[in-house]
């Protein structure tokens, strides 16, 4: 935890529970990201209680990556706390059991600052080209030498990120290009550096429960941090739903997402017109899908802002484009032309929506 970070407020949940949302279980698990994203408390209550209703055994390790992708270092406490409660019966226990302790951190994760560095620092460290001589070294080198490659000044943030990604184990599934690691020895690293314990800790946790790269990237991101100065920043970013159900939840990882897409792209002639300019076949279709997440993923609050993290921000978007076969400036101008254009999509979304699609 930074010096200036200030602990964020815990809940207040006297309320009733939260009614679960009428969808299935993935619409569920994007509403939860989206409304942890955007700071909206009551619908991250809503889909949380979804999920605990229809997919018990992976409730928390969705918590707990989105903690790590959306949270991360905004708010070491929240994801400290989001860990600590997935990990110890006890403490759920003390919270009225899972549900309980559910509500209370999908709360604290949408009340906490955001920062989304980790997820464009893995994203580049995965697919950036300007980081294949890393990632060739990496592959090479042992165990011991990637984890000293961690803290060689003569590399770069995101070359040292492929360092801490190689050395820790930890696979992006279904690949398998990373082989053996020693996250222990990562995180002692990290620990010479000066990350705190309580992150530390907090890793170790995520890690073990979603085996997801990101996390461990998140000390490595909190150093940089440390190094500069931040400011948090609210904005308005309130998201249109039907009956509680986000929009903005109907995205490229949902199927309902998916068809809504499909029908934008056939009734907008905008869109239609510079898909048909710059693509061919189902790459088009791809490009469009990525350029809407992004255009809906823009929206966060509140948001710790810092200039390496926007550095970060645009690597990581342009490598995300990069993975698809789409050039990072042609990326640019779909996803600006799709938020513009993110009115007409949402109407479709709600139809889909209102006709009970997204429903069980």
């Amino acid at each position: 935890m930074r010096e200036d970070e200030e602990r964020p407020e815990a809940p207040d949940l006297d309320d009733p529970a939260p009614e679960p949302l009428a969808c299935n279980r993935w619409i569920a698990s994007s509403a939860l990201q989206k409304a942890v994203r955007r700071g909206d408390v009551s619908i991250a209550r809503r889909a949380v209680a979804t999920l605990w209703r229809d997919d018990r055994r992976m409730v928390w390790r969705r918590l707990l990556v989105i903690a790590a992708e959306d949270v991360g270092v905004g708010s070491v406490a929240a994801f400290a706390t989001t860990a600590r409660l997935a990990a110890d019966a006890r403490l759920r226990r003390e919270k009225g059991g899972d549900p309980g302790a559910l509500d209370f951190a999908a709360a604290l994760l949408a009340r906490a600052p955001k920062d989304r560095s980790p997820d464009y620092l893995i994203a580049a460290a995965m697919h950036d080209p300007a980081l294949e001589a890393a990632r060739e070294i990496c592959s090479r080198a042992s165990v011991v030498r990637r984890l000293e490659l961690v803290v060689d000044d003569s590399w770069s943030l995101t070359e040292r990120a492929v360092a801490a990604w190689y050395g820790s184990g930890v696979e992006s599934w279904p690949e398998r290009r990373v082989g053996p690691g020693d996250l222990e020895g990562l995180l002692r690293v990290y620990a010479d550096l000066g990350a705190p314990d309580e992150l530390l800790d907090a890793v170790r946790i995520a890690v073990r429960r979603t085996r997801e790269p990101i996390v461990v990237l998140l000390p490595l991101v909190w150093l940089a941090l440390s190094r500069e100065s931040s400011d948090f920043v609210d904005q308005p970013a309130s998201a249109a739903h039907v009956d509680g159900v986000p929009l903005c939840a109907l995205d490229l990882h949902t199927r309902l997402g998916r068809n809504a897409i499909a029908e934008f792209r056939r009734r907008s002639a905008e869109i239609a017109e510079f898909l048909d300019r710059r693509f061919s076949g189902f790459r088009a279709e791809r490009a469009l899908r990525y350029a809407i997440f992004f255009a809906d993923g823009g929206l966060i609050r509140p948001r710790l802002l810092w200039k390496t993290g926007l550095q970060l921000e645009r690597l990581g978007v342009a490598a995300d484009f990069l993975s698809i076969g789409v050039d990072p400036g042609v990326g640019a101008e779909l996803t600006e032309l799709a938020r513009r254009n993110l009115d007409e999509l949402d109407a479709i979304r709600a139809d889909l929506l209102a006709r009970g699609d997204g429903a069980e």
